[in-house]
């Protein structure tokens, strides 16, 4: 909102930013308007709008934040297209809703397969499931990652040259984690690991498919807690997984 409305402020984040420290995740319910004002009160589009234009006119690289609820789920291919027709916006980011506090009566619960199989469906196949795969890192329910290539020829599935299967030696018990796994947090000595570096360096082609369902009450799975690598930093300077700690239960 402040850098759509205020062009100081804009201008002023455009001098400090500094290229590979620096990204803003941008709260971005879809193209349509079913859904916008019960997330938010308000139909923001037009904002959003004003928003990215002056991000790709600083260069400023974007990931567009996608809450998704049975509402918006239909237009989860509009979203990305959306996406790759700005430059300096890198991808997108699921995030199924979840219960923290607001909303009211029962809502269709959405999971990670709900928005692979629209996505890829809505695509008309330009999108593949085998350009999907959890990431070599926690429980391999936390998280998954995929990617479109930009290419001169257009957009390309990045199954057309990876796959991301033969890469996944690292995934392939999703049981049984040792301390020593848990310890390569990123991964980038596993295979697939150094592919999804290789992706995340090259700003230029790579654009990021990104599912993150997070929890509360009833979605809570103590085996992603135990397993977690994507912690925050508590007030009394204590790691604590970023699940547990946003999901209001945290005492």
């Amino acid at each position: 909102v402040k850098i759509a409305k205020d062009a100081a402020f804009a201008e002023q984040l455009a001098k400090v930013f500094k290229k590979g420290k620096f990204q803003l995740y941008l709260q971005f319910d879809g193209v349509q308007e079913a859904g916008q004002r019960a997330l938010r009160g308000a139909d923001l589009r037009d904002l959003r709008a004003q928003c990215l234009e002056r991000c790709g006119e600083a260069e400023i690289p974007v990931t567009l934040a996608m809450t998704v609820t049975p509402a918006n789920l239909d237009f989860l291919w509009e979203t990305v297209a959306a996406g790759l027709g700005q430059r300096h916006v890198r991808g997108v980011s699921f995030q199924p809703e979840f219960r923290s506090g607001r909303g009211e009566g029962e809502k269709r619960r959405l999971n990670t397969a709900d928005i692979i199989l629209n996505v890829v469906e809505q695509s008309r196949g330009a999108l593949r499931f085998e350009d999907f795969t959890p990431l070599p890192c926690g429980d391999p329910n936390c998280a998954t990652i995929g990617y479109l290539l930009r290419t001169p020829a257009g957009v390309r599935s990045i199954s057309d040259f990876v796959d991301f299967a033969s890469v996944q030696g690292f995934l392939q018990d999703r049981v049984r984690y040792s301390l020593e796994d848990l310890a390569q947090c990123g991964c980038e000595s596993e295979p697939l690991g150094q592919i999804l570096k290789q992706f995340e360096l090259d700003e230029s082609h790579a654009f990021r498919l990104f599912i993150k369902p997070f929890m509360d009450a009833g979605t809570w799975d103590e085996d992603r807690i135990d397993r977690c690598c994507t912690h925050v930093i508590r007030p009394d300077g204590m790691l604590d997984s970023f699940c547990r700690y946003y999901s209001g239960f945290v005492q």
